[in-house]
C-alpha cells in the first residue's frame, strides 16, 4: 500500500552553472561575472564586464545622456508617482474651482448666524459681484465688531473683549439675543485675526 497516493517524490532540478563570459571590454580577457545595462531605452540587455572594467563602465554612465533639461524635469516630476498616471483628488474639475466651492459652502454656513434680510442682502452682493468675496467678508465683519477697516491686532483684540463683555449671557440673564450676538462676534473675531495675521 502507498503511502503518499498521488503525490509522486520529485527529484530536485539540478542547477547548471552559469556560463562563463568574458570582459567585453577591448583587450580584456579575463572573466566577467558583473552585468551592466547596455542603454538607457534598453535597461534589460546587459554587458559583462570583469570588476575593474565594470567600475569604469558605471563611473561613465548617464542615464539622462542626449536628454534637454525640460525632458529631465518632466522626468523627475513623473517619478514621484512611479510614471503611472494620476487624477485630480477632488474630481475632474482643477483644486481652485473645488476650494471656490468650498469657501462657497462655508460662506452661506456662516451666514445662518446673521439676520434673514442680512442673508439676502449678502446673496445679492454675492451673485451681483459688487464686491470681491474677501472684501465683503471683511466688511461684514468689521461692521459686526463695530470696527473701521484700518485696524491691527490690538485694536481688533481690545474691540473683541469689550463686545464679549457687553453680550456675555451669564452677564445678561442667559438673553438668547445676547448669544446669538455674542456667536457672530465671536466668528467675526476668528475671521478677521485669521486676515491679519
Amino acid at each position: 500500500m502507498k503511502v503518499f497516493e498521488g503525490n509522486p517524490r520529485k527529484r530536485p532540478k539540478k542547477f547548471e552553472a552559469m556560463a562563463e563570459n568574458v570582459c567585453e571590454h577591448p583587450e580584456c580577457q579575463e572573466s566577467a561575472p558583473h552585468r551592466a545595462p547596455r542603454a538607457p531605452n534598453d535597461l534589460r540587455t546587459y554587458r559583462w564586464f570583469c570588476l575593474h572594467h565594470v567600475r569604469e563602465y558605471n563611473r561613465a554612465w548617464n542615464f539622462f545622456a542626449g536628454w534637454t533639461r525640460r525632458d529631465i524635469e518632466a522626468f523627475q516630476r513623473h517619478d514621484i508617482t512611479g510614471h503611472r498616471p494620476t487624477w485630480p483628488v477632488y474630481g475632474q474639475r482643477p483644486l481652485q474651482e473645488e476650494m471656490d466651492d468650498l469657501e462657497t459652502m462655508f460662506h452661506n454656513f456662516s451666514q445662518e448666524w446673521f439676520s434673514e434680510e442680512e442673508v439676502n442682502k449678502g446673496r445679492r452682493n454675492y451673485s451681483g459681484k459688487k464686491h470681491s468675496k474677501t472684501a465683503m467678508d471683511i466688511e461684514h465683519a468689521c461692521s459686526t465688531l463695530k470696527l473701521k477697516p484700518d485696524f491691527d491686532k490690538v485694536k481688533l483684540r481690545n474691540r473683541y473683549m469689550e463686545l464679549a463683555k457687553k453680550y456675555h449671557p451669564d452677564l445678561n440673564g442667559g438673553c438668547k439675543k445676547c448669544e446669538e450676538l455674542l456667536k457672530s462676534i465671536n466668528q467675526a473675531y476668528t475671521y478677521l485675526l485669521n486676515q491679519v495675521s
